[in-house]
């Protein structure tokens, strides 16, 4: 999934040429949550029995989708591959974006019960029944969809697991959480939890 960046991401993808790979490029919708519900639509109506979700700048190494899989294929219909568990961590971050994430987190398990310790991590593998439970977090266009999707497959009693990994920060290029995003995301974790 590209939004129609203009990093050259989409034309390096689709110089490798692979059939096993689709490009969708949007050029009128925006956000993270909107782009993982149409790969995942997407990848559901092709048949698949996982759904991956990582970022593209390799801030998420590949090398550990192997151990991901492996606990999907144990039975667990979502797996995360977590910075704070025993083995994960977090690379070449700023303070600020630290306290961030963390205190994100806190709040989700304060405030939504969630056993898992890494709630806002993009790098997930879903299983099909859960995929199809998070294609109903509709309102959830921008970052909060994290929290959505781990809710909804939290409530319909589905088996989670965290893989540790390792989330090294991306050399070139900025991260796109404002602080509008951080407060919209806020209130919606509050509209959770009083839900």
């Amino acid at each position: 999934m590209d939004d129609n960046s203009q990093d050259g991401t989409a034309e390096a993808v689709r110089s490798l040429n692979s059939p096993n790979i689709q490009v969708i490029v949007r050029e009128k919708e925006r956000g993270l949550g909107s782009a993982i519900r149409t790969g995942i639509q997407k990848a559901i109506e092709n048949g698949t029995d996982y759904v991956v979700t990582m970022d593209a700048d390799l801030s998420h190494d590949p090398i550990y989708l192997p151990a991901m899989y492996e606990k999907a294929r144990e039975g667990f219909d979502l797996v995360i591959g977590s910075r704070y568990v025993k083995g994960g961590g977090i690379e070449n971050w700023p303070i600020k974006r630290r306290i961030i994430s963390w205190g994100a987190n806190f709040l989700v398990r304060l405030l939504l019960r969630s056993p898992l310790h890494d709630n806002t991590s993009n790098y997930r593998i879903y299983s099909t029944r859960a995929a199809k439970e998070v294609l109903k977090c509709e309102s959830a266009d921008g970052y909060e969809f994290q929290i959505c999707a781990v809710y909804r497959v939290l409530k319909a009693n589905l088996p989670v697991a965290e893989v540790p990994i390792i989330f090294k920060d991306r050399e070139i290029g900025k991260s796109k959480l404002t602080i509008g995003q951080i407060y919209k995301w806020f209130k919606y974790v509050i509209s959770l939890s009083r839900s």
